[in-house]
């Protein structure tokens, strides 16, 4: 049992907690991608550490209509 969080197996936030498993890193910035975390991905299977890095990866901006769109 834990000295600290007094459980058998330790909560996440207790400092004796193990370190999550890391299961890869962001195809755009290279942050571990870990368990407790989502990820995100596209249809290529490249894995991302948020939609910002997806969409960053990917090139996609967001835009306004204007009049040469229709």
């Amino acid at each position: 049992m834990c000295d600290i969080c007094q459980k058998i197996l330790c909560d996440p936030r207790c400092p004796n907690a193990p370190e999550p498993k890391i299961h890869g890193y962001c195809a755009e910035c290279y942050e571990p991608l870990r368990d407790d975390y989502p990820y995100w991905t596209d249809n290529d299977g490249n894995k991302f550490c948020s939609e910002e890095c997806d969409e960053k990866h990917n090139g996609i901006i967001e835009k306004e209509w204007d009049e040469d769109d229709e």
